[in-house]
């Protein structure tokens, strides 16, 4: 596997920004046995949590050793703390991860698939609501979304964080993001994770499918619980979600497991 970091300049976002990508390339050695696909690469879209940057996920896990038996492309971008939306006071997040990005990185990466079966979109905490956000916003640009340990999504956040310790830091981001500090009042407008849930199932045919897990001993665990009730009421199980918990905290011990048994099921499945 070939690892790039690419600094380059995003105009939607208007200042430079950076992200990691893993390249499939036929090779053996220690630990690591890669393949390549003749014609076009699957991708990965792995999505970076709020404390994080576009690195962790190479220095927290062996992403490069998990992807390289499926001839995976795996593109880590980076969105500082903005949920991946367009915010209300900051960059247009959302555009640049949904539009300019992947039409960047296929002008950069001639063998990048564009196919809807062929492109993943997962991530971890914040991520996972930001693959959630953008994946389900573009039906018809995604085969799945993986969300571990989701947490910080409109309206949710009541369910697990303390109000009595929720800082300035929280308010004033969420001010920045949504336009308000209290996440929570976002109930039924266009940031309500759960009416996008709902709202994708009826105005589309074509559903990427849902892989959702979460560690019971995580304090967001409630929003989980509520993301996969959203989920499980929808009659006939239009994404064919599934959900996994096992034990473990909102921590990397947790989402090096997770991220396995995702790509585990991608490969057992072919990635349809």
């Amino acid at each position: 596997m070939a690892l790039l970091h690419v600094n380059f300049h995003s105009k939607v976002l208007n200042m430079d920004t950076k992200i990691g990508v893993i390249m499939p390339q036929k090779m053996q050695g220690i630990g690591l046995a890669g393949s390549e696909q003749a014609d076009s690469f699957p991708v990965l879209w792995l999505l970076h949590g709020r404390s994080d940057d576009y690195t962790i996920w190479m220095r927290r896990t062996s992403i490069e050793r998990y992807a390289a038996p499926l001839g995976l492309m795996v593109i880590m971008p980076e969105v500082s703390y903005s949920r991946y939306i367009n915010m209300k006071h900051g960059p247009r997040y959302y555009d640049y991860i949904s539009k300019e990005l992947p039409e960047f990185c296929a002008k950069l990466f001639p063998k990048m698939s564009r196919k809807r079966e062929d492109n993943y979109i997962a991530g971890l905490s914040m991520g996972g609501g930001g693959a959630m956000w953008v994946g389900l916003h573009n039906p018809d640009k995604y085969g799945w979304i993986c969300m571990l340990s989701t947490g910080g999504v409109a309206p949710l956040e009541h369910l697990w964080r303390n109000t009595v310790v929720s800082d300035y830091m929280f308010k004033k981001c969420n001010e920045d993001i949504y336009g308000t500090s209290d996440s929570d009042s976002l109930a039924g407008t266009e940031y309500d994770i759960l009416k996008l849930i709902q709202d994708t199932a009826k105005e589309h045919t074509v559903l990427p499918k849902i892989y959702h897990a979460m560690g019971t001993e995580d304090v967001r665990y409630p929003v989980a619980m509520e993301i996969k009730k959203t989920f499980e009421n929808l009659p006939g199980n239009p994404y064919e979600y599934e959900y996994h918990e096992g034990p473990g905290v909102h921590e990397w011990v947790f989402w090096d497991e997770w991220i396995q048994h995702f790509l585990d099921t991608l490969a057992l499945k072919g990635g349809n």
